[in-house]
């Protein structure tokens, strides 16, 4: 029988490995991210969780980069943290088949970022927004801006053939999230620790099924956690998904993580998730004095 379980693991990473391949050939283009300035990033979540930690540690992200991720462009903390890099991996921002509500959030991320940064930022964004003018003019309109790229390309099967694809960038685990790219950045830019804030990914406390079937999250964010309303979750900007697709999407980034941990060991990268409450229960805790 244990002979049997191991021919059968075997084969299923055999055939996870040769899908994985084919799409780095289909979908993997050449890319390069920026080297690491220092030892230590900050990856600052958009979780409610980032308003309290930093009322109390407000000189933690001194001398250390920071990376911010999404809409952080469109709130007052933008400005006020002045990250050095920032992720964006959302495919629909540069799909064209969207829903009007999302061509209008990416619109108001653009001018943001356009209009508030007036530091160096490297901007990195998934592979597919290379394809869109609405992005690769921001570095014309704010020569603040640097774009880079990175492989969205899920990547599954044997471990080092993971790994070596994580190393080449040709893909990652596959990036429900935008924590999941940002880490895997953050270890392949050379950084030595990586600690988390606002990764509370709590959002099983606000899922629910209202009586004609249609099924309602509430993300709550740093800039919105006493705004925010219930919303269906929409697949690739339009259309909405079923419990059933919702919870998949959650077991994939949750089981992300402890693929990015493995990762992150074999390179010598230690991840700490400073989170208070948060549901990762992939990465080491770490909870700072009140005078850090």
């Amino acid at each position: 029988m244990r002979q049997l379980l191991y021919i059968q693991h075997f084969l299923q990473n055999l055939a996870a490995s040769m899908a994985s391949l084919f799409k780095v050939i289909l979908l993997s283009r050449p890319v390069s991210l920026p080297k690491a300035r220092n030892k230590t990033l900050v990856i600052l979540g958009n979780g409610p969780s980032v308003n309290p930690f930093l009322k109390v540690h407000a000189g933690f992200l001194k001398d250390k980069a920071v990376l911010g991720v999404n809409h952080l462009a469109d709130s007052a903390l933008y400005t006020q943290v002045k990250p050095d890099y920032y992720m964006i991996n959302v495919p629909e921002f540069w799909t064209d088949d969207v829903d009007i509500d999302v061509q209008d959030r990416r619109r108001q991320l653009i001018a943001h970022l356009v209009e508030k940064t007036d530091w160096p930022l490297d901007l990195i964004l998934g592979i597919g927004a290379k394809k869109s003018q609405l992005w690769t003019d921001i570095a014309q309109k704010n020569p603040q801006i640097t774009l880079h790229y990175i492989n969205p390309t899920p990547i599954e099967g044997f471990k080092k053939f993971r790994f070596f694809c994580y190393r080449h960038q040709c893909g990652m685990p596959r990036p429900h999230n935008v924590l999941i790219p940002s880490i895997m950045a953050g270890i392949n830019m050379g950084f030595e620790k990586i600690y988390l804030l606002g990764a509370d990914h709590s959002w099983l406390e606000e899922l629910f099924v209202a009586d004609d079937n249609t099924v309602y999250l509430t993300q709550r964010h740093f800039y919105d956690a006493q705004t925010a309303r219930p919303d269906v979750m929409k697949k690739m900007g339009k259309n909405k998904r079923r419990l059933h697709e919702i919870l998949h999407k959650f077991m994939l980034s949750f089981k992300a993580y402890f693929d990015l941990n493995d990762y992150a060991k074999k390179r010598k990268v230690h991840i700490y998730n400073l989170t208070k409450g948060s549901y990762i229960d992939a990465f080491d805790r770490l909870k700072l004095n009140d005078n850090e």
